[in-house]
């Protein structure tokens, strides 16, 4: 039984044009050499062209520009405010796409001064910052700053705000970015005898059990080194930390309460904090002035 197609349907019988063949032949080879220019244009853009998007900056390449920004901030908040850099929180459960995990470094600074000119150090702040950090800040109709804005590059972001009156919050963010699987921030700085420095205010205020040391330290801008030590312990005492610790020549006070009692003497930050039986001393080696 012989079937026959429609006269649409049925295969052709004629030859192919001459130069068909050759045709088709070079229309692939084309297809092909196009496909591989742009294979190469993209991994040359993405090896050399700057980042255009937050994405293409590792976690790796984004952590040194975090302690340049921390150096920066703590530089610029000047030598009479109370520093302490924030234990630094490396996260690792962020999400770069939908496929790819991703992490991402938070790193905070608290300043604490007189309630009173609070307001003045986010202004003081953004006016020294370098200025290709752009800063700028929000005020209140009463014209007082509450709130500022940075960019440290590389696309870091910068925040600062009022957590309670006389303290302000400094925020280094990275956002998620690409990590490898060898990545930790967790560096330990050089030992330095100011890393003792707690233990000594701690055991004047005859706290026990201290816990280890725990150290945070980047390099300030030009030279030096802004480091914060902290430990803490048990205590019994029930006064305010300030009337248990003598105040040396030269100290500032700027915080004290019942709770809190925080002081500047020269380049060295102190800060003490008790509560439920437990009292916490941190200090920092603020940068040359």
């Amino acid at each position: 039984m012989t079937t026959e197609h429609p006269p649409w349907l049925a295969p052709s019988s004629q030859p192919d044009p001459p130069g068909a063949q050759r045709r088709r032949r070079w229309l692939a080879a084309g297809l092909a050499g196009w496909i591989v220019v742009l294979l190469v244009v993209t991994y040359v853009s993405v090896r050399r062209d700057d980042p255009t998007v937050r994405e293409q900056r590792s976690i790796e390449q984004a952590g040194p520009v975090v302690d340049r920004a921390i150096g920066d901030l703590v530089a610029a908040a000047g030598p009479d405010v109370v520093v302490e850099l924030a234990e630094r929180r490396v996260r690792d459960d962020c999400e770069v796409t939908l496929l790819r995990k991703g992490a991402a470094i938070d790193a905070a600074i608290t300043i604490r001064s007189p309630e009173a000119e609070a307001p003045e150090v986010l202004d003081r702040i953004a006016s020294r910052l370098p200025a290709a950090y752009q800063a700028g800040v929000r005020h209140r109709a009463d014209g007082a700053a509450d709130a500022l804005r940075a960019d440290a590059g590389e696309f870091v972001a910068i925040e600062g705000e009022f957590v309670e009156p006389g303290v302000v919050s400094l925020t280094v963010q990275t956002g998620c970015r690409p990590a490898s699987d060898t990545f930790d921030d967790r560096s330990t700085p050089p030992p330095s005898p100011a890393d003792e420095d707690p233990v000594r205010v701690l055991t004047a205020l005859g706290a026990t059990d201290l816990d280890p040391v725990d150290l945070i330290a980047v390099d300030c801008p030009g030279q030096g080194t802004v480091r914060t030590a902290r430990s803490a312990g048990r205590t019994t005492a029930t006064g305010p930390p300030g009337a248990l610790l003598p105040r040396p020549a030269g100290t500032v006070v700027v915080t004290d309460t019942p709770q809190v009692y925080a002081y500047r003497a020269g380049a060295v930050s102190v800060v003490v904090e008790s509560g439920d039986g437990r009292i916490r001393v941190a200090t920092t080696t603020g940068c040359p002035s």
